[in-house]
């Protein structure tokens, strides 16, 4: 009798505290064989950035150094946040033991997430580490649009102007300290708009790369949480 009537007690339990879980993961095998996560928003509001923690299994004692991916459609051109109900997966691959021979698909867990709206799930020191990554990426922006904005940018060659644009990029990106691999490469993006070739004359090329660097750094300027 406890027992029956200690069931729908559960039950319920159970529904609302997966009601109080804005975001899942689950990890699954592919049909490869790989392991893949799959990323589901269960809040009303879309779903910007997250960080996962991937394990691949060791196949001997040394365990593997900790390996984190983060995903942020702030960052990612073309890239929209996740709407309710909707779900997304990141492949994550195997690891694959050479004594014997078998492959072991990589599996995941959830470390944190920022939504539309600037709320956030998980691990503090993990949503700041994607806001921190977005404040990273914003000042390289600025590197860009304040060099390419200077009095002197129209005057000078195509060589100088890159060679100094990606030194200054260089020693931006040296500080970079973050778990994860960067989402968004703005040197390699800066270059790759003013580089010898194009179609267009380096003035055009200058106005088109300003009007591209504006847009991704009001795109992180209006997301939230504030960055500033």
């Amino acid at each position: 009798m406890l027992c029956r009537l200690c069931f729908p007690f559960l039950l319920c339990a159970g529904a609302v505290l997966l009601a109080q879980v804005p975001v899942t993961l689950e990890s699954r095998v592919d049909s490869k064989g790989g392991g893949e996560a799959v990323i589901a928003n269960l809040k009303a509001v879309p779903l910007t950035a997250y960080v996962i923690q991937v394990f691949l299994e060791p196949c001997s004692p040394t365990p593997r150094p900790a390996q984190f991916r983060a995903a942020d459609a702030t960052l990612t051109p073309g890239r929209e946040p996740l709407p309710q109900f909707q779900s997304r997966t990141e492949p994550l691959g195997s690891a694959y033991c050479n004594k014997d021979g078998v492959s072991v698909p990589a599996r995941a867990e959830l470390k944190a997430a920022i939504f539309q709206d600037g709320s956030s799930f998980g691990e503090a020191q993990w949503v700041n580490s994607l806001l921190d990554s977005r404040r990273f990426q914003l000042e390289q922006i600025e590197i860009v649009l304040n060099r390419l904005k200077a009095p002197d940018a129209g005057s000078a060659s195509r060589q100088v102007l890159t060679a100094d644009l990606g030194e200054r990029l260089a020693a931006a990106q040296g500080k970079n300290t973050f778990p994860f691999l960067s989402l968004l490469d703005v040197r390699e993006l800066a270059l790759e708009n003013l580089k010898t070739g194009a179609e267009a004359s380096l003035p055009d090329q200058i106005a088109r790369a300003v009007k591209l660097f504006e847009q991704l750094r009001n795109k992180l300027l209006e997301a939230r949480p504030s960055l500033r």
